[in-house]
Formats: structure tokens, C-alpha cells, sequence
């Protein structure tokens, strides 16, 4: 029997299956459109410090803390400005996204999931007999938009039986959302974008199925999956 797991909040993952990495508000977001925008190559890291290391090696600087883009970065955690990092490495840290992979301890596989890619990683979702949703969060507390794609991610992968009963709240909570954009703005994380200045970055977040990108974690960082556009 095939299972979907949703974790709301980073816990350590292991699994003989697929991790779907989700921080829709925005690392995520800025991972798929990266690549769909042709990055070579994303390579999360938890640090400013480190992300300041990779300079030196070629690396494009994109990030933000507290929301905003930390000093001497090139770009912040935009996916509307991923069309600028076209044929570049990039090097990001987030305040929730990056640091939540540190809790990946095993998987066979490793992807960045978002409403802009939600098709393509269900696709590819499918090929595994276990999947586990691991939720960035919001500095340490639940976010809506994480839980709500989750939700979407359980409720189109039909064939897959609820592992855990955050899973089975997360695909009934997506039954009754129409409009993801909608939804996401009653989120705080959400408003307190909003609140920056970053409402466009919000409703792009939430927009379906944009592109056909599944970026897949390797050694070197996320590179798009072959064949998977």
C-alpha cells in the first residue's frame, strides 16, 4: 500500500522514499522558479556565513532573514525575480526553508514542492511507494500555506493511503479550498510579507501549476529533474 505522511513542523525524517520539501512563503517557490527560469543549480545552506563562503566559488547570493535580503546579498528570496538568475549557481538561505532540510536524516529522493509546480511533483510523487510532506514553518510555528499544499499534494495523489492523521486533516482542509491565493493571504506569514511590501511575491506563490520543473536534491545542490518538463 502506498502512504502519504504531512509533518506541519520540521521533525527528522527517514525514509525508504520520497521527501517533499515545502516552504511555499518562499523559499520553495524561489527553488522551482529558479530553475524553470534555467539557474543551473540552487544550493541550499542554513548560514549567511556560509552563502558569503560560495561567493568566492561563482555563486549567485539570494536569501533573506526576517523577510528581507541580507547585506551584501545579490538578490532576496523572490520568485518573481528568478527570471535574473538565468544561467547562474545560486547559493540560498531563508530563514525557514533551508535550515528545515538539516532534518532530512534519510530518504531515497528529495524534492522542492510548490503550488507553482503541484502537477509535476505529483507526478513524480507517484513513482514512490512512500511520501513524506516535511512543512518548513514559520520560525518554528505552523504555517497555513505549507499545510495547505500538503493538502493539495495528498488530496491529487488518489492512490496513496494517509500515513498519519496530519495527512488526513491536510487533504480534507484541501477539499474545501478552491483558490490557493485566496486562502494564503489569510496566513501570517502571509501578512507580514504583506506588510514589507511583498504582496506581489504572495499571490505569484500561489499560483497553480506555472511550471513543470521538479527540482531534485543532489550533492551539488537542486537541479531540475530530467525529463520532467
Amino acid at each position: 500500500m502506498k502512504n502519504v505522511f504531512v509533518h506541519p513542523l520540521p521533525i527528522p525524517i527517514e525514509t525508504e522514499g520520497l521527501v517533499v520539501l515545502v516552504d511555499i512563503l518562499r523559499a520553495t517557490s524561489t527553488i522551482v522558479a529558479a530553475l524553470a527560469e534555467e539557474a543551473k543549480v540552487v544550493k541550499p545552506v542554513a548560514t549567511i556565513e556560509d552563502a558569503l563562503l560560495l561567493r568566492e566559488q561563482g555563486y549567485l547570493l539570494a536569501g533573506e532573514r526576517g523577510g528581507l535580503p541580507p547585506e551584501g546579498f545579490d538578490y532576496g528570496n523572490s520568485p518573481r525575480e528568478a527570471y535574473r538568475l538565468a544561467g547562474q549557481k545560486v547559493a540560498l538561505t531563508t530563514t525557514n526553508g533551508t535550515r528545515a532540510l538539516g532534518f532530512v536524516k534519510q530518504a531515497k529522493a528529495v524534492c522542492a514542492g510548490s503550488f507553482l509546480n503541484l502537477s509535476a511533483v505529483v507526478r513524480f510523487a507517484e513513482r514512490f511507494d512512500e511520501v513524506v510532506v516535511l512543512c518548513a514553518g514559520t520560525e518554528g510555528h505552523f504555517s497555513l500555506e505549507d499545510f495547505l499544499f500538503a493538502g493539495f499534494l495528498a488530496r491529487e495523489l488518489e492512490e496513496f493511503a494517509t500515513g498519519n492523521d496530519a495527512a488526513t486533516v491536510a487533504r480534507h482542509y484541501a477539499r474545501g479550498v478552491a483558490d490557493p491565493r485566496e486562502e494564503i493571504l489569510l496566513s501570517k506569514h502571509a501578512l507580514r510579507l504583506i506588510e514589507l511590501g511583498l504582496k506581489d511575491d504572495v499571490i505569484f506563490c500561489g499560483e497553480l501549476d506555472r511550471y513543470s520543473v521538479v527540482p531534485v536534491l543532489t550533492k551539488e545542490g537542486f537541479v531540475p529533474l530530467p525529463g520532467a518538463s
